[in-house]
């Protein structure tokens, strides 16, 4: 009866912790108060590729990987706009 309760609590606190853990790395891309600059690079990066471009493509997908690698450069890019 003991083992059967340990193994038990131990699968209840594995998948409590596995539900839990994933949410601080994804917070910082969910709670972004103004993706409208991050959406317009996405949607250029698709227009240049459409237009063969190819070079322009890449810098702009640097810009992307770039944004998404560095917290500071995306809290700077997605402020809420002061009027």
């Amino acid at each position: 009866i003991m083992g059967l309760y340990a193994s038990v609590v131990l699968v209840i606190g594995k998948f409590v912790r596995e539900f839990f853990s994933g949410i601080s790395h994804s917070i910082m891309f969910e709670e972004l108060p103004c993706v409208d600059r991050i959406l317009k690079l996405c949607t250029d990066i698709f227009l240049v590729r459409e237009t063969g471009e190819l070079e322009l493509e890449e810098d702009l997908y640097a810009k992307l990987i770039f944004l998404y690698r560095s917290p500071e450069t995306m809290i700077k890019w997605t402020r809420e706009k002061t009027k």
